[in-house]
């Protein structure tokens, strides 16, 4: 699967979201960063530090917290890219938006689907990711490699879809997004 029939099928199947100002004070933005990697589509991954008062050591996308001087969620999800990977923006080419997704800790997550120019480099602020790494579109839409957990949470059952990578579980919010945004595409 090439990043450009990727695009393509984004494109023709995206809805239209609006993601101008957002004035919800928990209101996030995250980047669904897609790459080429040996000359297949990919997604670009963070893990944060494992000191983090929020979500240690979890995989997820770059982004963050709506902040008021951020003109859009597309604006908030390119600039904590950048803080948290060191993406230059010219870098980035935003192609469109899933729908939001809420959380279970109250957050509302806008997730801004981008390309990232070939020669786009990166680096960890360490302060927040501990590293950076893809996977392959290929391996993320085979439901092969999915499984599904339960789990008490508020003393109520809920079930979630995890994928098991090398530096640990995809779940939650991201694996969510994965899901949502594989569902649009195949």
């Amino acid at each position: 699967m090439k990043l450009s029939d990727i695009v393509c099928k984004f494109n023709l199947s995206a809805p239209l979201i609006d993601s101008a100002h957002f004035e919800n004070t928990r209101a996030s933005a995250v980047l669904l960063p897609l790459l080429e990697v040996d000359n297949k589509a990919a997604l670009l991954f963070c893990k944060r530090a494992a000191y983090l008062k929020h979500h240690p050591s979890q995989i997820c996308f770059p982004g963050g917290k709506f902040e008021q001087f951020d003109p859009s969620l597309q604006a908030t999800a390119i600039r904590e890219t950048n803080e948290e990977l060191g993406i230059c923006p010219s870098h980035i080419n935003s192609i469109g938006q899933l729908p939001t997704h809420n959380t279970l800790t109250g957050f509302t997550i806008s997730p801004i689907v981008a390309t990232l120019q070939s020669h786009a480099s990166w680096h960890t602020d360490s302060d927040e990711v501990e590293r950076v790494f893809t996977i392959s579109l290929e391996r993320l839409f085979d439901e092969k490699n999915w499984r599904s957990i339960e789990v008490q949470l508020g003393g109520k059952d809920r079930k979630f879809d995890i994928f098991p990578t090398e530096h640990g579980l995809l779940w939650g919010a991201t694996a969510k997004l994965v899901k949502n945004f594989a569902q649009l595409v195949n």
